[in-house]
C-alpha cells in the first residue's frame, strides 16, 4: 500500500540528501535505515561518574560572563 505524506520543503531537501548519502532508492528506505540505527544511551557513562561529579562541572546563568 502506498501512502502520500506532506513534508516541508526543508524536510524534503534533507531526505534527498540522506537518500544520496545512504545510497538507497526511496525515501521509505531512508526512514527505515534511520529508524534501525542503534540509539546511543549516556546512562552508563553518567552512572559511572555519579550525579555530583556531573553537576559540579555545570554552570548556571549566574556564573556566566
Amino acid at each position: 500500500m502506498v501512502t502520500s505524506i506532506q513534508v516541508q520543503e526543508k524536510t524534503l531537501e534533507l531526505l534527498k540528501k540522506l537518500r544520496a548519502q545512504h545510497h538507497v532508492k526511496t525515501y521509505d528506505d531512508v526512514i527505515h535505515k534511520l529508524a534501525a540505527r542503534p540509539r546511543i544511551s549516556f546512562y552508563g557513562i553518567l552512572k559511572k561518574e555519579g550525579m555530583k561529579n556531573v553537576m559540579k562541572g555545570l554552570r548556571d546563568k549566574h556564573d556566566r560572563i
